[in-house]
């Protein structure tokens, strides 16, 4: 039994939004992180390009009414999420940073 072209089409665009969406999430975070490790404003710049891949592929999922109520609410809640957490991360880390400092330093 041969899958319909209907079903194959909407499996395709669901995998490419979805690849999209993950890829670009990883390669986001870690540009950011390298920018900021380095210093260089232009890696921290490029990882805001694939932040925009990231928006593009949630909303493609969103837009293309394939989702169910959940599944929309939840990847909304999760792009919203990735799209902060390498700059939350980043403050996290700092933090421990200093606290750890402040206590070795007594």
């Amino acid at each position: 039994m041969q899958p319909s072209h209907e079903v194959t089409q909407v499996l395709g665009t669901m995998i490419l939004y979805g690849f999209t969406f993950v890829f670009s999430a990883g390669v986001y975070a870690s540009l950011y992180a390298a920018g900021m490790i380095t210093g260089k404003r232009s890696l921290i710049l490029l990882s805001y390009v694939f932040a925009a891949l990231l928006v593009w592929g949630v909303g493609g999922m969103l837009l293309s009414g394939h989702l169910d109520r959940f599944w929309s609410l939840l990847m909304l809640f999760a792009g919203t999420v990735y799209l902060f957490l390498p700059q939350m991360t980043w403050w996290a880390v700092r933090e421990f940073h200093r606290r750890h400092i402040a206590v070795e330093r007594g």
